[in-house]
């Protein structure tokens, strides 16, 4: 069971850091700041996830076994369709923007390039992820 609070004080940890950034980003310059909320976000959600996964005696050494098992599985009985969708796309914003050549950071906004094509990200939507993030805390 120590696994399990471990994963759980995690994501509550990264939670909060992630929105008290996210509610201060607006007093800072540096528009990237949001680009910090998301890779908190993104931290949350992974730690939430495993959380899910060693309550439920499920997972292993496999990621992507990981992720369908908690999609697939776990996640519908404890979280809607939303909160479950927000954990997963949280996780694949964090991905692209570390791959992404293109990064800019203007406004609410972050423009991402991704496989060629150009993504937008708005601080709203950002909200969004650490808001969904909080509902599968609540969810256990």
């Amino acid at each position: 069971m120590g696994d399990f609070d471990e994963a759980l004080i995690n994501a509550k940890y990264h939670l909060a850091v992630a929105e008290r950034m996210y509610s201060g980003y607006g007093k800072f310059a540096d528009k990237r700041f949001l680009i910090g909320v998301i890779n908190e976000a993104a931290r949350a959600s992974s730690h939430l996830i495993k959380a899910f996964l060693i309550r439920a005696k499920r997972g292993g050494k496999d990621p992507n076994r990981n992720m369908k098992i908690f999609m697939e599985v776990i996640a519908p009985q404890y979280l809607d369709d939303l909160t479950r969708e927000n954990l997963f796309k949280v996780l694949e914003v964090e991905k692209a923007q570390k791959v992404s050549p293109i990064e800019y950071a203007k406004g609410d906004k972050i423009i991402l390039l991704i496989q060629g094509k150009y993504r937008f990200l708005t601080a709203q939507r950002i909200g969004e992820f650490v808001g969904s993030i909080k509902d599968g805390i609540t969810g256990f």
